[in-house]
């Protein structure tokens, strides 16, 4: 999967996902774009985990802070 960001990630998965519920795609059609969703889908929740990743980290640093 060619880098792209958060947002081109979440829009493609918005497409696949419009193209599956407007059922006009052949069997085929249908399996291959579910097959591309999950792969989306599965990136973008890597992504947001590891966003989340850096905000705990943050948060418990500045815990450590005296002010």
């Amino acid at each position: 999967m060619e880098m792209k960001n958060f947002e081109e990630l979440l829009k493609e998965l918005e497409e696949v996902v419009a193209s599956l519920e407007s059922g006009k795609l052949s069997l085929e059609e249908s399996v291959s774009y579910y097959k591309k969703g999950m792969e989306l889908s599965l990136e973008c929740q890597k992504r947001l985990e590891a966003a989340k990743q850096v905000i705990v980290k943050k948060v418990e640093q500045g815990k450590e802070t005296d002010f």
